[in-house]
């Protein structure tokens, strides 16, 4: 099928009578804007759809479900709304439960050089122009918590890599994830904010045609709890059904994407992490109460105690949920709703050969915890970390304190320092080198790599490679320069993820870590031997996985 592009003509919308890119789905005509872009020595254009609903208006609690057919006319042009977050409001960032909605970054097709009416089919010229592209689907971070699409710009990838980008927004925190079942939830609602991303693949695989794209070269990733999102997608669809529903035990014939990235972030990190230690060292969820769903502590907050909690809650105005949320420090995250969306134990599902085996491009940054602040690790020293990773194993936890101890091996000046290389390694790094090797280990196709860039802020903590990713480096020219190499690997993973992002696939002991931006090339990848980022790591393997590893 060729793209469907229409031309049309902003006089229609009494703006201009510049012709802008057009495209009719099944629910609507969305007129979008087109942007110029430098593209190394010649200028690209790109087409801009923002705003797309791509589900109907959500139940609150409720599985998400597809949009009904329509054939109104939509001004695309402004971006949407973010879904409820898990933070103070913000006037410059307008929130509602009304939030599934996605952007599209798609490279111009050219109109035909006799078109001379406002509204017209648009078909591509050359032979460039009429081969599908490739679709890279981003999940944003920020916990399961916050976060939306509007910092996301796809312009940069989709000028200078001829991809297509698509964001969307998901449910958040409670709206996202309740995890109710004991409150009548039913088993295929207990994750709605997994359930909207899985709309959203449906969404691509039914309309990115439309805008140039091919549906079956999707490939999703996401940073942080972006990286989790994915990890439940690949682990979800082995059972799925593509549809929504439950499967067959096997891996569907309708995986809606065949390639993933993760960056600083997996469902091991999370379960093991964010849900355990994670609470104790940053201060978030400290209001979850030990044997009591969050949920259930909510609803009480709200006199939802009795009766229908769920629809109780359901009744409550937004402002007051979300408030109530804040006032508790309560966190929400996914659960274990039998694979449909997320399992409980990621660990023994890849062991069991119950994912979907698509090529991996996975890694973390070099330095994760210097995002954090010491205000926000409650667990300020060495000591205190070890007694949290290891509670009841006095010999695991000296190992750790030696390991990070000012003095040691590693270039920690004082115990602040050590702390959040501590933290960096045990939370992000370690846990990207535990899963790395778990993937590759049951024979996907993996490639690994670390962001080590230089910044003119410090080293590289937590979702400093996103910009880099998107083309909009922190501008030195080396990071120019790096950001472009990095844009091409990630294009050319989505273009062919089993020829991989353009070095050796990964093997546990080899020359098969990519540097992105090291010491020995700032601007450049450079492949160097994982235990030079690993070294660290085993004093973690324990607590990771304590069935495994008897040692520390």
């Amino acid at each position: 099928m060729r793209p469907l592009y229409l031309l049309a003509s902003l006089a229609s919308l009494g703006t201009t009578t510049a012709q802008r890119p057009t495209v009719t789905l099944q629910d609507a005509v969305y007129i979008g804007t087109t942007t110029q872009v430098a593209s190394g020595s010649a200028t690209a254009v790109v087409d801009k759809f923002l705003g797309i609903p791509y589900a109907a208006t959500p139940e609150r609690f409720r599985a998400a479900l597809p949009r009904p057919k329509g054939s109104a006319t939509v001004n695309a042009t402004e971006q949407p709304v973010a879904c409820i977050q898990q933070s103070p409001s913000n006037p410059s960032t307008p929130e509602s439960e009304d939030c599934l909605f996605l952007n599209v970054f798609a490279p111009h097709i050219s109109p035909p050089n006799n078109t001379n009416t406002s509204c017209s089919n648009r078909k591509p010229k050359s032979k460039e122009e009429k081969q599908k592209k490739a679709v890279l689907l981003w999940f944003y971070g920020g916990a399961l918590a916050f976060g939306s699409i509007l910092p996301t710009s796809g312009t940069s990838l989709a000028a200078n890599q001829d991809i297509i980008l698509v964001a969307c927004n998901y449910r958040l925190g409670v709206f996202g994830f309740p995890g109710s079942a004991s409150l009548g939830l039913p088993s295929n609602e207990l994750n709605p904010g997994f359930r909207d991303q899985k709309m959203a693949l449906r969404w691509i695989r039914e309309n990115i045609e439309q805008f140039g794209g091919d549906p079956g070269k999707v490939t999703i990733f996401g940073e942080s709890a972006g990286g989790v999102s994915v990890d439940s997608q690949l682990l979800s669809y082995w059972q799925d059904d593509g549809e929504g529903g439950e499967g067959e035990g096997e891996e569907t014939e309708k995986v809606p994407f065949r390639g993933a990235v993760l960056q600083s972030g997996g469902l091991h990190t999370f379960n093991r992490i964010a849900l355990g230690v994670g609470v104790e060292v940053t201060g978030m969820g400290t209001g979850n109460r030990e044997g009591e769903e969050p949920f259930v502590t909510l609803a009480k907050s709200l006199g939802c105690g009795e009766g229908d909690v769920v629809a109780c809650v359901q009744g409550k105005e937004v402002e007051e949920v979300k408030n109530a949320v804040l006032d508790l420090n309560l966190l929400f995250a996914p659960v274990d709703d039998g694979g449909q969306t997320s399992v409980g134990d990621s660990d023994s599902a890849r062991r069991a050969g119950r994912t979907v085996k698509v090529p991996v491009l996975i890694g973390s940054t070099f330095f994760e915890g210097g995002i954090f602040s010491d205000a926000a690790l409650q667990a300020t020293s060495l000591a205190e970390w070890a007694d949290v990773i290891y509670p009841d194993n006095a010999t695991a936890a000296k190992a750790v304190v030696e390991a990070y101890a000012v003095g040691s091996s590693w270039d920690v000046a004082t115990e602040e320092e050590a702390v959040k290389l501590l933290h960096s390694d045990f939370q992000f790094a370690c846990t990207t080198t535990y899963d790395a090797d778990m993937i590759a280990g049951i024979d996907i196709p993996t490639w690994r790599y670390v962001f080590n860039a230089s910044l003119p802020n410090g080293l590289a903590s937590h979702g400093s490679e996103i910009s880099f990713v998107f083309g909009d480096p922190q501008s030195t020219p080396g990071n120019e320069a790096l950001s472009a190499k990095i844009q091409k690997a990630w294009a050319d993973f989505a273009k062919d993820p089993s020829a991989g992002p353009g070095w050796e696939q990964y093997v546990t002991g080899t020359k098969s870590l990519a540097d992105l931006g090291g010491e020995g090339d700032r601007k450049s990848i450079t492949l160097v031997d994982p235990e030079a980022v690993d070294s660290r790591c085993s004093v973690f393997w324990q607590a990771y996985d304590p069935a495994r590893f008897s040692q520390p």
